[in-house]
């Protein structure tokens, strides 16, 4: 039965349209698919084209998304007599005539850079705020987002729906109290209220009481005159029919009038506003120069049109007569904008199809592209131009890039999506251009600006060619012959400003929090007036700041304060890491193990005022794992989410009962920009490592030791009551109430959002047991000190780079209480001794490699510089045995030892004990060479020469130091070092002889006497040697206050 539609819905799209804005719906009901495609009919009548559409699903898509399968269904229900002719199936008709392009949602990377007018998005339960952002963004102003839900009778009941996301929260459930309890859906549903252009209907497309602003809905009066008629493009996926093309601003008009008798101006007229032909301009123009050193960096949020601006400037590039241009991005799909922007500007330059130019594409098959798009998809991938010489412009893997050796133009789209390491590759003696979103939910977008970019700043610091431009955000530079240019987009092309779908996604999932706000007070309601905090006051010492633990129930709430105080959390974590998505606010939210810590400066807790957050910590119990359950794992080489540090040293160890233990993990700590480097993260740490010490000292009783893991076998199981959590009445409400008459509110009773950290009684739960609290980071030498300062010990490695940052990732444990980690940072540093010199490390600077290889020769040095007394009763014992007299000879030879010696004394070059300096350096490192100490420098040189098997000039040129003083400092460390060598040979010749004098009788003049005489001599000339040494040394002994010379005379002949 035929029913009419609530004209309301209409008005909506049309005013979509008209605002080139676009609009969503939430239809909760199993019938919703029936309602999609009477939306699209009325999308397709508004819009006189029909719209292109982006299905995206988990397994199950409900129906077949090919043609013949559905035409053997229907030819089977023509058999069975269960087919009416005369009736059609509008859904049917609609899968087979509409454009629909379908995606799991594991593939969703592959739409990015796509455009849509519809996108349709089913299975609730396995929708992530990942998946949000990238199929959210793909639609273009005037269309249609639809969330399809299924039959329920409250919307309350999917604040207890299990996501799949929850699958990889799960952990050992002794850690925690109840179940997973989710804030992140409540918060979904809460915000669709907020805004306007959403709209919740059932599967008949009645308004539901929570789109209430729906309701009050006027007309509203065209605006025509906004609107400019262009030429579309023949393919109606395309941005440029998309982007309903209005009045350009005066600026535009009076840019184009000034390069209107010039080639880029012909391609300039492609652009859609200022912002866009302005960057182009300035593309075009580092193009022309043909500085083949020359990098430009282009970033802007979704939907800006950075495609359709490189693609316009490559049109221009052919015209500069570049042959070779390269263009990679993720996946093909992903540079379609580009190509057909480029086809654009070389038709705008006069360049015709199959005369100038040809356009190559590739043909697949793809099954989940429905219509009579089932089996062929086309993707232009190259472009060949004859015109005046051959030039091709042509797509790339990210993985060929060695095929870029003879490009003279290089373009990366979707750089943010491509791993760091890839993206340096294809860095060298070309012109690179490379664009990137600055939301980050791509996977490395923090990752570029944070290291990349920054990293050619910094290296354009000392020379600075700025270039001033007055709409694109430009910052450009010269260095060392290369040219460095950042450029912006700000206003969007794919959709209209202030486009409420982007608005109510960026606040739900804080995308536009990336630069933390001013250490200013902020009033909640009210005047607004003088700030309430000044910047002295906030800025306080470290002392008079306090660490307080989030209630994540009243973070997540939804209230206003709430609200502004997780962005404000969110805009330090996203400014100070590199790897931030989207999904970790879900985490944050939802993973049972996970707490946050805020460190806050004196305020006023009656005030209206969100006090600001001067360091955050994100911190996740792990741990208490069964013996067990960690075999049968790794057994089968599983490893599953979670627990990072115990499953990873588990497997690295060997030791499957260190993963009974239980530690936290500092996931995250960000300080705010403006109180970098004045001491809160250390405070900070210091205040939680304190408050852990206090509670285990409290619950004494209920812990075990964990040496006894490390020295004598399995830890007893802990035994531990489960508390269960206090749900909100919010999440245990039946939902019986009708869905066309609920009305949903924010929860009123809302725990506090902040606790001083000395109030709580536990992390997790009561009787708990924290055994350490360790970290784990990409190792940089900044790091690593930081860390170090705060007493924590590396015990980890990894041995192949991140593929997102290029650096090794580091485990770093404290132990809580007595120290028990000496053997497992004894056996970290044997192994790193041993790592550097692998290919994996070759990169590695060697003051890096030394601070992680000394590590545990540091704790021996500070155990032994605290007096015994204060030791504690179990003292850090030596894995390895320390050099002697049974076990020289094991390492060095009677002819290593002559070379060694001749090289202190000057006697030979490096080169005649090269094959020496790893054996040495490996003594020294493992602390093997007690009461020895050279300096750092020293030190280094030594690892570098001999741990990591590099060169004098790679070492010298690291370290900024001229590789003779290196040398010579170098000279200075083994003279010490052969010294004590040269001790212990004398003291086995001695045993081997039936001697029983002391080695330490023998003197530095001694052991040189000895090598005069030569240490080759058979043992029937041992004993006179040593007689001469002797005499030698009683002369010496009475001439001491002779005359210098004489004495000098009898030093150089000692023998005589």
């Amino acid at each position: 039965m035929k029913k009419l539609v609530d004209s309301r819905l209409k008005l909506l799209l049309e005013e979509c349209r008209e605002k080139r804005v676009r609009c969503m719906f939430v239809i909760v009901g199993d019938n919703s698919r029936y309602q999609i495609c009477n939306l699209y009919y009325i999308l397709s009548n508004i819009h006189s084209k029909k719209p292109s559409i982006l299905w995206c699903y988990k397994k199950e898509l409900g129906f077949s998304s090919h043609r013949k399968v559905r035409q053997k269904q229907r030819n089977k229900k023509a058999k069975q007599g269960k087919l009416d002719e005369q009736l059609e199936d509008p859904f049917e008709l609609f899968v087979t005539n509409a454009e629909i392009r379908y995606c799991y949602y594991k593939d969703s990377h592959s739409i990015l850079g796509r455009t849509f007018g519809m996108c349709i998005l089913q299975d609730f339960e396995a929708i992530t705020p990942n998946i949000l952002c990238r199929t959210i963004e793909t639609v273009s102003g005037g269309g249609v987002i639809c969330i399809t839900l299924q039959t329920m009778s409250s919307l309350r009941n999917l604040y207890e729906t299990v996501m799949d996301f929850h699958g990889k929260l799960k952990c050992n459930e002794d850690l925690y109290s109840g179940s997973i309890i989710s804030r992140f859906i409540p918060r979904f549903i809460l915000s669709l209220s907020s805004c306007g252009n959403c709209v919740v209907v059932d599967d008949e497309l009645n308004i539901l009481p929570i789109s209430s602003h729906i309701l009050e809905m006027k007309t509203f009066k065209k605006k025509e005159e906004d609107y400019i008629g262009r030429k579309g493009s023949e393919n109606s996926n395309s941005i440029r029919n998309h982007a309903l093309l209005y009045k350009k601003t005066p600026e535009h008009l009076q840019l184009e009038e000034n390069v209107k008798d010039t080639e880029i101006g012909k391609v300039i007229s492609n652009c859609i506003t200022f912002d866009q032909a302005q960057t182009v301009l300035r593309m075009t123009e580092v193009i022309i120069q043909k500085n083949m050193n020359a990098i430009i960096s282009l970033t802007a949020g979704r939907g800006r049109g950075k495609s359709a601006a490189l693609g316009l400037s490559l049109a221009c590039a052919v015209t500069q007569g570049y042959s070779n241009i390269f263009i990679t991005a993720p996946s093909a799909e992903n540079v379609l904008t580009v190509f057909e922007f480029i086809e654009i500007g070389l038709q705008s330059l006069g360049y015709l199809e199959h005369k100038h130019f040809e356009l190559v594409r590739s043909k697949t098959i793809d099954s989940r592209v429905g219509g009579d798009f089932s089996h062929s998809v086309s993707r232009l991938i190259r472009v060949n131009i004859f015109k005046e010489h051959r030039q091709t412009i042509q797509y790339i893997k990210p993985e060929d890039f060695h095929l870029v050796s003879q490009a003279e133009i290089v373009v990366m789209d979707e750089a943010a999506a491509i791993p760091l390491p890839i993206v340096k590759k294809f860095l060298g003696n070309h012109l690179f251009i490379f664009s990137s979103t600055i939301n980050g939910y791509e996977g490395t977008g923090r990752a570029l600006s944070l290291k990349l970019i920054n990293d050619l700043k910094k290296k354009s610091s000392n020379n600075n060619c700025n270039l001033s431009n007055s709409s694109s955000t430009t910052n450009q530079s010269c260095f060392s012959g290369n040219f460095f240019s950042e450029l912006s987009l700000e206003e969007p092309i794919r959709y209209g400003r202030n486009d409420p779908i982007e608005s109510w996604l960026h606040t739900l999932l804080c995308l536009d929090s990336t630069n933390p706000p001013q250490l200013v007070g902020e009033e909640i309601s009210g005047d607004i007036g003088s700030p309430s905090k000044s910047l002295s006051k906030t800025l306080a010492p470290p002392s008079l700041c306090t660490l307080y633990h989030v209630d994540r129930d009243a973070l997540f709430s939804y209230h206003s304060a709430s609200e502004k105080f997780l962005h404000n959390l969110m805009s330090l974590f996203v400014s100070s890491h590199y790897k931030n998505t989207p999904n970790d606010l879900m985490l944050l939210s939802d993973a049972p193990t996970h707490r946050i810590f805020v460190l806050l400066p004196p305020f006023d807790p009656n005030t209206k005022s969100i006090p600001p957050i001067l360091v955050a910590i994100q911190v996740a119990v792990e741990g208490s794992i069964t013996s067990e359950h960690i075999k049968a794992s790794l057994s089968r080489g599983l490893k599953p989410s979670g627990d990072l540090i115990p499953w990873t040293l588990c497997n690295h160890l060997a030791r499957d009962d260190f993963g009974k233990l239980t530690g936290i993990r500092i996931v995250r700590i960000a300080t705010h920009p403006s109180a970098q480097r004045m001491g809160y993260g250390t405070y900070a740490i210091k205040q939680l490592i304190t408050k852990l010490e206090n509670l285990r000292e409290n619950n004494q009783n209920s812990y075990s030791d964990p040496t006894q893991y490390i020295q004598m076998g399995d830890l007893p199981k802990s035994q531990v009551k489960i508390r269960k959590e206090i749900i909100p009445s919010i999440r245990s409400e039946s939902g019986s109430s009708d869905l066309r008459s609920e009305i949903l509110e924010r929860e009123k009773e809302i725990p506090p959002l902040l606790e001083p950290v000395e109030d709580i009684q536990y992390i997790l739960k009561e009787n708990e047991r924290i055994d350490y609290i360790g970290t784990a980071f990409g190792i940089t030498s900044e790091l690593l000190k930081f860390w170090s300062k705060l007493g924590f010990l590396p015990v980890y490695i990894r041995q192949q780079v991140s593929e997102v940052t290029g650096e090794h990732s580091v485990i770093l444990l404290k132990s809580i209480g007595d120290c028990w980690l000496s053997p497992l940072v004894q056996d970290f540093s044997s192994r790193t001794i041993q790592y550097v010199s692998s290919p994996q490390f070759k990169q590695m600077p060697v003051v890096l490699a030394l601070s992680l290889s000394m590590s545990y020769k540091n704790l021996i040095n500070k155990h032994n510089s605290v007096p015994s007394e204060s030791h504690s009763s179990r003292d850090i014992c030596q894995l390895k045995p320390l050099l002697n007299e049974s076990n020289l000879h094991c390492f060095l030879t009677d002819n290593d030892c002559t070379r060694l010696t001749r090289y202190a004394r000057q006697m030979a070059d490096y080169s005649s004990i090269s094959d020496l300096i790893p054996t040495i350096s490996q003594l020294y490192f493992e602390n093997r060479l007690p009461n020895i100490s050279i300096s750092f420098l020293q030190s280094a040189v030594l690892f570098g020469l001999g741990s990591q098997r590099k060169s004098i000039d790679e070492i010298s040129l690291e370290l900024s130091t001229p590789s003779t003083q290196l040398l010579a400092l170098f000279n200075k460390a083994i003279y010490k070092i052969n010294s004590h060598i040269l001790n212990l040979y004398l003291a086995v010749n001695s045993k081997e002889d039936g001697e029983s004098e002391s080695t330490s009788c023998s003197s530095s003049q001694q052991t040189k006497s000895e090598l005069d005489l030569g240490f080759s001599l058979g043992h029937s000339k041992k004993n006179e040697i040593r007689d001469s040494i002797k005499t030698s040394n009683c002369k010496k002994s009475l001439e001491s206050n002779s005359n210098k010379n004489k004495k000098r005379k009898h030093d150089s002949n000692p023998s005589a």
